[in-house]
């Protein structure tokens, strides 16, 4: 929620779309940050001086170390600016080919901030066995397989390159600068002698000042000449004090062969990163990752928003590569790109170590596997949290709940989750009840919970400062509050419960007392949250941190932390960290641990372990219906594969028109929430008019009908990294075409194709189809023929219609049976929508489990492939177990080795079936259908309508009525032509 003043607060908000503007002054820009504006100076000079620009950093080949295991080696870095200054190079290979570089200063007057990759890494990197480095008089390198990595010692230079050809280059431009800790020039104050004598010139007793500083600063052709900001910033009515000096980092990251980038979410633009530098840059400030509360943001811009993941990858129809840099503090990239085919970057960090992560691809699939292998796969959810959410700030009392459930179920609309933001709290102290308007919080969760529905609870990360307060009390008393600069005491701030004090979730002691809190039952010694139910769920808003009266809207940069960091050193990491130890809290609930869904605002490379985010305080404006979406898939790209943007948008009063079509996008989101502003118009779907009510409700039901297509995906992410939603350029890495596609995306290998419509008074749209390969409308059945080198197709969707394709050769899975709520659909029956290719031939997988516990860890799941294949005059529809497929192996990433296809959960669903077949691209009317071994089926044909030739028009279909072929079984359907 937006960061207003507590003081008439609800009265002073205005919510008309057009009216509302980002407050641009609350927040930095590059040239109002001393080291940003310190970093791109020194890119300035660079750029003036051209080729006579040299690094001053340079590689000592003599203080070379190669590590025993002969893929880590060693090194000493000096600089020609302080040639007294000695700073450490490690580079290692790991064993899938990543390469860590990571540079520090060495025995300095203060340690750099070096826990970034701590929070974000799952674990150490298992280092190659198979890598030598050899040292030559010029460069070290390593070779292996087609890659080969080199650095060179003056200047240093560190460039991964494939098949001889540069791909990542480091200090290539020779920006590199880590600013070492220095002495503060002091004022010495100097009394002279009563008598001064003559010869000293002095007419009389004075005080002098002199300043401890060189006349001419040697250094000013890489620097600057000034101490611009070195020891203390200004923004507004805020003073930085920066206690520790300048310690910025500055690096080149250069992609030489690579001339599209994707990633650093989060930011509010286009998928393929625009430039912030060159000839005509599309912005001209750097991106910037700095957590902040931004009220009301621009729909394409490079400010910071809520959360920050410093990751990136650069694409050409050759290649995928990728960086990822484990740094904690504020952070600004500039891109460029000096030719059509390479991209220049910049990153300027406020403060911290050098800890690049180098991926070298060389296909998209590859990246997300070495990312994943750093920072873990994305949390493999709870089925019911697929489903859809309702929420609004704020329903207003347990009785509201009650009523908005029944609305739900009088008009026959499906919903998951209901919401509750801050208002259900007693003045805003999270977990303590309104008991006024919510007397009942156990029994009003258990009727929602009594129709198979869950509830989510806001929990914010300030504790309002009383000692009413038996949280804030509590952790006063455990000493694991942050501190203000002094670090003495407590940092106190302003937030929704006015006067706040933050957990400190970096001290180790808040970790186990913050997971005791969201016990259901009484503890033994301090408090818990009786008043809650295992059926409540959490939200985690506000972590930036959002601090009403502080610099930027979020907390001051010297405040202190566990350890005696500062906040600077690690304010992108904060929120990661809350959302965590809330995830952990709401897992370890009960005994055996269930899966927790939370959602959190703010996040850093990492969060995908610990639940879904969404885009924030959205607008409800055509704008920001489509920039959520590309949001949402920049944030796949980073790891973040459970996103959404707020259906409707947090502010405004969408026409039903906009409603409708954000609901056509919601159903595409993998976390699929409506949300709306306290001062909104309710618009719950069940109070639309007719016929946009009808409409939502069909696409909510098509949201039920596919959430097999869904969990698949998840489970699919959950061990190999891929996003839910793909982007073109994942799916189709060679076809220049898709590069810059970011309205257009699969979901998951289902072979689903989606293009939402997000302007107003559109029913036409084109399609991009990049393969020479059959495409047919979901719901007509209409085939679409690409061609191989790509083609676009004109669509016409009028507003009850959205642009859905399979794609030929895909099998779908979907329940098509209406239920008010997921849970109530384990046991449903499936549709099998067979898509056949050009050649024939189909396949399609199924993933199932419980969908609440961690028993498919252990093999308690189904997991069936569907294949069609055709020979002759016979199409061939088959079903087999993945697990059993290759017992004791593992499959995607799946260990399989305690898999049994005979599982207690696979012997619970035994009986459910596939009760319709739908085979559509059939080239004429089948003699007849059978299971293999069987009697004829029953079914009918719908012959095909040719239009507009090569092949187009509607396909033919064929329907099959109960097969009765269980989903746990092998079998065939034997189609004779």
């Amino acid at each position: 929620m937006p960061p207003w003043t507590l003081l008439g607060v609800l009265s002073l908000l205005l919510v008309v779309p057009d009216a509302l503007a980002v407050k641009s002054h609350d927040f930095k820009t590059c040239s109002q940050a001393g080291f940003c504006r310190r970093g791109r100076a020194l890119s300035a000079r660079a750029a003036e001086a051209k080729s006579a620009w040299n690094s001053p950093y340079s590689l000592d080949p003599a203080s070379i170390i190669i590590a025993s295991n002969k893929a880590v080696f060693t090194a000493g870095v000096k600089s020609a600016l302080y040639p007294e200054i000695n700073f450490g190079l490690e580079l290692r290979v790991h064993d899938d080919g990543v390469v860590r570089v990571r540079m520090d200063e060495i025995n300095g007057l203060r340690k750099r901030y070096d826990e970034a990759a701590s929070w974000a890494l799952i674990s150490e990197p298992q280092i190659s066995e198979d890598i030598t480095w050899t040292a030559g008089k010029k460069d070290i390198k390593a070779k292996y397989g087609n890659n080969e990595v080199v650095v060179a010692f003056e200047p240093l230079k560190i460039s991964l390159l494939r098949g001889g050809k540069e791909q990542v280059v480091l200090n290539g431009q020779g920006l590199l600068h880590m600013e070492h800790f220095r002495t503060k020039a002091v004022e010495e104050t100097k009394t002279e002698e009563a008598e001064p004598k003559p010869e000293e010139g002095a007419e009389d007793a004075a005080e002098q000042v002199v300043m401890k500083v060189p006349e001419v600063n040697p250094r000013a052709w890489f620097e600057g000449d000034t101490e611009d900001d070195w020891w203390e910033e200004r923004f507004s009515t805020w003073t930085d004090s920066k206690p520790k000096g300048p310690e910025s980092l500055s690096i080149d990251i250069s992609f030489p062969s690579h001339g599209t980038i994707y990633g650093i979410p989060q930011h509010a633009t286009r998928l393929a990163l625009p430039t912030t530098a060159g000839d005509s840059p599309t912005f001209t400030d750097p991106y910037r990752l700095y957590n902040t509360d931004v009220f009301e943001y621009l729909a394409s811009s490079p400010m910071s928003l809520y959360g920050s993941i410093p990751i990136l990858h650069a694409h050409s129809a050759d290649s995928t590569v990728g960086i990822f840099h484990a740094v904690g503090s504020e952070t600004w990239i500039d891109v460029a790109h000096p030719t059509d085919k390479s991209t220049t970057t910049h990153w300027i960090s406020e403060s911290g170590i050098l800890d690049l992560f180098l991926m070298p691809g060389p296909t998209p699939a590859d990246v997300f596997a070495q990312y994943s292998a750093l920072t873990g796969t994305p949390v493999l959810p709870p089925h019911w949290s697929l489903g859809y959410h309702q929420c609004r700030w704020n329903y207003i009392s347990s009785d509201d709940v009650r009523t908005v459930q029944k609305r739900f179920d009088e008009e026959d609309m499906p919903v998951d989750v209901f919401w509750l933001d801050i208002e259900y709290s007693e003045d805003h102290k999270y977990f303590m009840w309104n008991e006024k308007n919510f007397p009942d919080p156990v029994d009003m969760t258990n009727d929602v919970a009594a129709l198979g529905r869950k509830m989510v609870v806001i929990v914010d990360p300030h504790l309002k400062r009383t000692s009413t307060y038996p949280a804030f009390q509590e952790a006063s008393d455990r000493q694991v509050l942050v501190k203000p600069p002094s670090g003495e005491g407590e940092y106190e701030g302003w937030c929704w419960s006015g006067s706040s004090s933050w957990i400190d979730f970096f001290n180790p002691n808040s970790w186990d007392w913050w997971k005791a809190k969201f016990k259901t039952t009484a503890l033994k010694e301090g408090w818990s949250w009786t008043s809650s139910t295992t059926d409540i769920h959490i939200w985690n808003d506000m972590n930036e941190p959002s601090v009403f009266n502080g610099p930027e809207i979020s907390m001051p940069r010297d405040n202190i932390h566990h350890g005696g960091w500062e906040h600077r050193d690690i304010h992108n990491i904060n929120g990661m960290l809350f959302s965590n130890l809330t995830s952990q809290a709401v897992q370890e609930r009960t005994d055996p641990p269930t899966r927790p869904f939370v959602l959190t605002r703010s996040f850093f490379a990492g969060s995908q372990r610990f639940g879904a985010m969404w885009t924030g305080d959205n607008l409800g404006t055509w704008e920001h219906m489509a920039v959520g979406i590309q949001m949402v898939l920049a944030n796949g790209i980073a790891g973040l594969s459970f996103a959404g943007s707020d259906v409707g948008g947090f502010f405004g009063n969408p026409e039903p028109e906009m409603l409708v079509r954000w609901y056509q996008v919601g159903i595409f989101n993998p976390f699929l929430r409506a949300h709306a502003h306290i001062d909104t118009k309710r618009r719950e779907p069940f109070l639309l008019e007719q016929p946009y009510k009808g409409i939502v409700k069909d696409l909510l039901r098509l949201r039920y009908t596919m959430l097999p297509v869904w969990y698949t995906a998840f489970r699919e992410t959950s061990v190999t990294g891929v996003p839910v939603l793909r982007p073109h350029y994942v799916m189709f890495p060679k076809d220049p075409k898709g590069f810059d596609l970011d309205d257009q995306y699969f979901i998951g290998n289902s072979g689903l194709l989606v293009k939402p419509i997000t302007t107003k008074g559109t029913t036409k749209t084109t399609v991009y189809l990049a393969e020479d390969e059959v495409y047919y409308d979901y719901f007509t059945h209409h085939a679409y023929r690409g061609t191989a080198k790509g083609k676009e197709i004109d669509y016409t969707a009028e507003l009850h219609q959205v642009p859905l394709f399979v794609r030929g050769g895909s099998i779908v899975p979907t329940r098509e049976r209406p239920r008010r709520a997921s849970s109530l659909m384990h046991r449903d029956p499936f549709t099998l929508r067979v898509a056949l290719a050009k050649a024939g031939a189909a396949r399609g997988e199924l993933y199932l489990d419980d969908g609440v516990s961690y028993a498919h860890e252990k093999g308690q799941f189904v997991w069936r492939a569907f294949e069609a294949a055709t020979a002759k005059k016979t199409v061939r529809v088959a079903s087999t177990d993945l697990g059993a497929a290759r017992p004791g192996a593992a499959v995607d990433g799946i260990a399989l080795a305690s898999y049994d296809a005979g599982n207690k959960f696979a012997e619970s669903i035994a009986d459910v079936r596939v009760e319709k077949m739908v085979v559509v691209g059939l080239s004429g009317k089948p003699a007849s259908v059978k299971v293999d071994g069987g009697a004829e089926l029953v079914w009918e044909f719908t012959p095909g309508v040719a239009a507009g030739g090569k092949g187009e028009g509607v396909a033919g279909v064929l329907t099959i009525k109960d097969p009765k072929v269980r989903i746990v079984e092998d079998w065939a359907i034997i189609i004779q032509l």
